[in-house]
Order: structure tokens, then sequence, then C-alpha cells
């Protein structure tokens, strides 16, 4: 069997990914997995026991040991990153064997929706000048790139100077066997609009909420499922705060809705997107980063510009009052999903992939 080392961070988003390829990867018979979470918080470790240390670098410090220490703890013949951060972590070590990265977004993106992530991005200096050559060097010595949206893959070219051969788009994918559609309900009834994200505010949560009540009363229902709480006793208006990803309860609210919404200022991919297309829900999002790839405009939702209120609620009432071009949009996401963002299918790519370049990197 073949020795494999996954690093993967652990964050929302790609703590989904994570959950979804290893199901797919521990079950295949060729390979030898060894996964590292790399969750950059260990209240045991060395870095929790030094008063004054900063919370950021506390957290970035005890990721590096948790990259270092995983790869050192179990021998491996190739490895894969579903970030280039915890690659950067690993020093030295990414360069021992071949190595496979992927990536929802590359610092220079990261940097360019800084104000809606709440991230500062370093000053030119130096410093940010030697990060980006890292970076850069981390890019470019990867067997191969595996960015998760034609965005991305334009900022490994155009950015980091990466060869375009050694570039494949692998999205992230789901499980089609837990994600599909409800069953049919009658067109009568007011339109049951659906939201999933944790920050609200940066995923559009107040365009979304201006949207919904300048519709006519009765037209729809509002279901969020977000961390805010400031939100309940609102009239049409229902929140969760507690809900799980995968879980039965989020997945039955997908299947009991009509359309899903998600009206974000900046997103690097948008998985929640992907999950509402299996459904069978036509999707309304904004044209930012990954969202571009997943929606087909006017056939599988729509696309809407950031901060644009009054087209959100246009389609909302064409969605409304059109009952069968909703099923239909429904219908052409499902077919979409299947043929491009099946978990089994993805992972089954990134696994041959990691053989591919294992069969370089002993031909050289």
């Amino acid at each position: 069997m073949t020795q494999v080392t996954f690093v993967m961070e652990q964050h929302i988003g790609h703590r989904t990914y994570y959950e979804n390829l290893r199901r797919a990867v521990d079950n295949d018979p060729r390979l030898q997995p060894t996964w590292i979470e790399v969750t950059y918080h260990d209240p045991a470790g060395r870095w929790y026991r030094l008063p004054g240390l900063p919370a950021s670098w506390r957290g970035s410090l005890t990721g590096r040991d948790q990259v270092r220490r995983g790869l050192r703890q179990q021998p491996y013949e190739v490895a894969f990153f579903n970030t280039q951060v915890p690659a950067a972590l690993a020093g030295r070590q990414v360069q021992r064997r071949p190595y496979l990265l992927s990536t929802d977004i590359t610092p220079r993106q990261y940097d360019a929706m800084a104000a809606q992530y709440g991230h500062r991005p370093d000053p030119d200096s130096w410093f940010s000048r030697y990060k980006h050559r890292v970076n850069c060097h981390l890019f470019q010595q990867a067997a191969c790139l595996l960015p998760w949206s034609t965005w991305v893959r334009q900022s490994l070219v155009a950015d980091y100077g990466v060869d375009p051969g050694r570039v494949e788009i692998v999205p992230p994918g789901i499980d089609l066997d837990l994600w599909q559609p409800g069953p049919p309900r009658e067109a009568a009834g007011p339109l049951r609009i659906l939201f999933v994200g944790g920050d609200l505010y940066r995923k559009g949560g107040a365009l979304l909420l201006e949207a919904f009540r300048s519709l006519p009363a009765g037209l729809a229902t509002l279901t969020l499922v977000t961390r805010a709480t400031d939100l309940a006793g609102q009239p049409g208006i229902t929140v969760y705060n507690h809900l799980q990803p995968n879980s039965a309860e989020l997945i039955d609210l997908y299947r009991q809705s009509d359309v899903f919404v998600l009206p974000t200022q900046a997103e690097a991919f948008g998985i929640a997107a992907i999950e509402a297309s299996a459904s069978g829900l036509p999707v309304i999002a904004t044209a930012t980063g990954g969202l571009v790839d997943i929606v087909l405009p006017g056939q599988s939702g729509f696309l809407i510009q950031p901060d644009d209120p009054a087209s959100l609620a246009r389609h909302l009432r064409f969605l409304a009052g059109h009952p069968v071009e909703r099923h239909q949009m429904g219908q052409v996401g499902r077919e979409r999903t299947r043929a491009l963002f099946d978990a089994r299918r993805n992972a089954a790519r990134v696994v041959a992939l990691l053989f591919a370049a294992l069969r370089k990197g002993r031909n050289r």
C-alpha cells in the first residue's frame, strides 16, 4: 500500500472538506493514509504556558508544531495539504517528499478581501516580500496544485508564476447520498428561503434581511442557520444557531426549502451553495470567488452583485411566482453537482493525482 499523509486545516469550510475526503480515502485499499488535523489550538501545548504571548503567535506556533510533529511521526511517500498555510509551516520538511497542494484562496486574494474577513494584510516591507517569495516557491515546487475554483487558478498563474500545466481544478465534493432533494410539494404557500452561513454579516445577512423585508407580506418565509443570536422573534424569520455540518437536521432544512440565498460580501468558495444545488434548490448568490463556478446564471440560479438588495428581491419575487421554473433550476443544479461536485469522484481524482506525483518523483 502507498503511504500518504494528509495535512488538513480544520477551519469550518475545510473541516467539511476533510470529513468528506476522509470518508472516501479511508475506504481505498491501495492507500495507507495518515491524517494530521491542524487546529492551531492546544491548551496543553508549550506555547500556552508562555504568559503574554499574542494569540495569533500562539496559534501559528501551535499549528507549526502540529504539522511538523505529524510529518515526523509516520513515514510517507507523498503528502497532500488542503491549504498552503500548513505547507508553509512545515518548513524544509515539505520538500522531502512529493506533495500536492489544494487551496480555496491564495494569500493575495485573501489580502484583497481583508476588510470583509477582518484580516489585516502585512504592510509593504521586506517581510511581506519575503513571505510572497516563500509562497511562490511553495506553489511552484508542488508536484500538482489543486485549486478549488477557476478564480484561484487564475491567481496561482498570474500572481505566483505557476506553470498552468501543473494546475488542475478539483473542487471539494459533497456526499450525494446524504444531500438529495426532498419530496415535491404543492406550489401553494409562501416561498421558503434558506440561508446558511456562520458569519451572518460577512455572508450578506443584512442585505438578505433588507430584501426579505421588502417583499409583499406573506410571500416568503426566511430560515437562517448562523451564529448570530440577535434575530429571534422577527416575523417570518426562523433562526438556528447550533446546527453542525452534514447533520440530519441541517439536511432536512435544505430539503424543506424552495430557494437558497448567499448574498455574501466576500467568499472563497461556498460549499453551502453546493449542498443547496445537490438538494435541488435554485441558488441566488453574489458573483464572487468560487461561487461563479457553482451557479449557472439563469439555469441553476442567479448571480447578483454585492450590495444589491433590489436585484435579490426581484429574483425572489420571480421564483415565488414561477414554481415550474424554480423546479427546473433545481434540477439543473442537481445534475451540475453530480458532474462537478461529487465527493467520491473528486476524491478519486485527488488519489489519482497523488499516484501520478509519486510516479513522477520516482522517475526523476
